[in-house]
């Protein structure tokens, strides 16, 4: 392979490093979950929320959600290493936004609801 060759494939490549996103992460994630799964299911299959609280003023119904649970990503050890590696060119494509969803459990402890992923403040 010729230097000039090598030259573009390392340019291509450093290029598209700059357009990584937290969003597949959290979509593959999101994909794992279902409807009826336990919590220790849930935390098996993607790890502990970022944050996790109870939905006050649900009542006794047991088709609410009494707890919900936060899930977010992001690539911030990546999008450094783009930053430094494209020269600082990578700022313009990246998405710095965090991506993530909720799940909500039922009182006797299962999956009821699922949020769709989304960017996260």
């Amino acid at each position: 392979m010729s230097r000039s060759a090598l030259a573009v494939l390392a340019a291509g490549l450093l290029s598209l490093c700059g357009c990584f996103s937290a969003q597949p992460g959290a979509e593959g994630n999101h994909d794992r979950i279902q409807k009826g799964m336990s919590r220790d299911e849930v935390r098996w299959a993607i790890g502990s929320p970022k944050d996790a609280h109870p939905i006050p003023g649900q009542g006794e119904s047991s088709d609410l959600p009494v707890e919900q649970w936060c899930y977010q990503w992001t690539y911030p050890t990546g999008k450094t290493f783009t930053i430094l590696l494209t020269a600082f060119i990578g700022l313009f494509f990246m998405d710095f936004s965090p991506y993530g969803f909720d799940v909500g459990f039922d009182r006797a402890g299962r999956v009821r609801t699922i949020s769709p992923v989304g960017r996260r403040r």
